[in-house]
């Protein structure tokens, strides 16, 4: 497998070192706090507009639901 990944146009192989010096993370022109994110209780998703693409709520959930 890994000789036909390095036959893709522009894959190349990293070493171990240059691998720990990868940073990610999200991306966006404002502050993404998803503490602010939630679920209301048909399982919407909650808050400022970025949860919508960040944040995820279970399809079936209800609040009146009982154990």
């Amino acid at each position: 497998m890994k000789k036909s990944i390095l036959n893709i146009k522009g894959v190349s192989v990293i070493s171990k070192k240059d691998q720990k010096e990868i940073n990610g993370g999200i991306f966006a022109e404002e502050k993404i706090d998803l503490t602010k994110c939630g679920c209301d209780c048909t399982g919407s998703v909650t808050g400022p507009s970025y949860c919508q693409i960040h944040f995820g709520c279970l399809q079936v959930y209800t609040c009146d639901d009982l154990y």
